[in-house]
Order: structure tokens, then sequence, then C-alpha cells
């Protein structure tokens, strides 16, 4: 299949061999929308009207912050932010229990979460597509190293709402099957990891040991 502007995000990652393509994705895109939101979107008015009202959650603000990229970019944001979040406050005052139904679903609220889940929704919609059309990809797909578990959870998911119902058994199938043969390898790579601590195997080479931690744990909770 022909690349697109659209599959070359999904082709690199897998050609990554990484743990979670995926991840490798978000990461990716996260990035970019750091930098977006400290450069191009300050010069837009309603991405300052959206970032006015939903401000971005503790992680976002962090990497916003750690990025330093623009200073004083940031420090617009967090000043019209503020300026509009106290307006709320100052209505609601004198209902207290508003107030706190504000302030709950107002952290429920990210820019940067938003369009990351809207992005990476799309993009598992093209990996299905891909998996589905082309042999290659496909073949690339059965050979990866598998997902962490919120991956590949979104991805059992997104095969029910874009293949057909003969299609996503099939797909099921073999991502499960990816799945757990890659678990077996990093669970093998974790109890010989645990195994060079006895006195035992202490001569033994490490073999794919010595980050096995790192893996695994990205393996449960992603990178």
């Amino acid at each position: 299949m022909k690349e697109t502007i659209y599959t070359i995000p999904v082709n690199d990652a897998f050609n990554s061999e990484s743990e979670c393509p995926l991840c490798d994705m978000y990461k990716r895109f996260q990035e970019d929308n750091i930098n977006y939101f400290l450069g191009p979107s300050l010069m837009q008015p309603e991405n300052r009207i959206e970032t006015n009202d939903k401000g971005f959650c503790r992680k976002h603000f962090q990497m916003l912050l750690d990025s330093r990229a623009n200073r004083l970019g940031l420090g617009l944001v967090i000043d019209t932010y503020i300026e509009k979040q106290s307006e709320h406050m100052v209505k609601l005052a004198k209902k207290p229990e508003d107030l706190i139904k504000y302030l709950k679903e107002h952290q429920e609220k990210c820019c940067i979460c938003e369009k990351l889940d809207y992005t990476m929704e799309r993009y598992i919609e093209v990996i299905l597509q891909q998996w589905h059309k082309d042999e290659a990809f496909r073949a690339k797909f059965n050979n990866s190293k598998g997902f962490c578990t919120e991956h590949f959870t979104m991805m059992l998911e997104g095969a029910q709402k874009y293949l057909g119902r003969f299609t996503r058994k099939e797909f099921a199938a073999e991502l499960i099957n990816l799945q757990l043969k890659n678990i077996k390898r990093i669970k093998e790579d974790v109890n010989w990891f645990t195994k060079k601590f006895d006195y035992r195997f202490k001569d033994e080479p490490w073999k794919n040991s010595k980050d096995a931690l790192e893996r695994s744990t990205g393996k449960i909770v992603g990178y």
C-alpha cells in the first residue's frame, strides 16, 4: 500500500521494534501538541478561548512548563486562564455545591488530552485498515512486540468499531496471540533477572534481562 501522510507515522512506529508502537506514536503527538500550544496556538483566538475554558491537566501543565520553549507565551496562557477561572469562582461563590461540581468537571478537562485522545482514535482506525488491506503491514504488525495494556485494549475496542464482524474476530485472534507471545517473552526476561540475584546464577550471562524491569512495567502501564 502506498504511504500517505496518515500511514507514515504508523509505519515509523512499527519499524522501531518498540515494546508498544502506539506509545511511541502517543509520545510523538504529545510533543507536537506541547510545541503547538506554546507556538502557533497563541495566535489563534479560538484556541485561546479553549485554553481559557479548559486549561491543561497536571501532567501537561508540567510539560509546558518544563519545555521552556516560550516562557512569555505560557505566561500569557496562564494569565488569561486564571482570570477566566476566577470569574467562575466569583459567580458560584454563594453556591458551594455548584462550585464543587464545576471544579470537579473542570479538573477532568485538558486541551492536550482531548486532542491526543482524538488523534489516537483516528490512528487506531488507520492501523486497523492497514492490517486489513496491506499484507506487508499485516506481517509487520504480527511480528511486532505487542502493546502496553492500555493500547492493547484500545486496539481490541477499535476492531469492534472499524472492522466487519468476521474480520474483527480474525484480528482479535491474531492480536491476542501476539500479545500473549510477547508477555511470555518479557516474563521470561523478568524471571531471569530475578535469578541473577541468586548466587547460583551470578556467573551466568544476563541475556536480555538487564532492562527487564523497565520493559515489563512499560508493557503493563505504558511508556
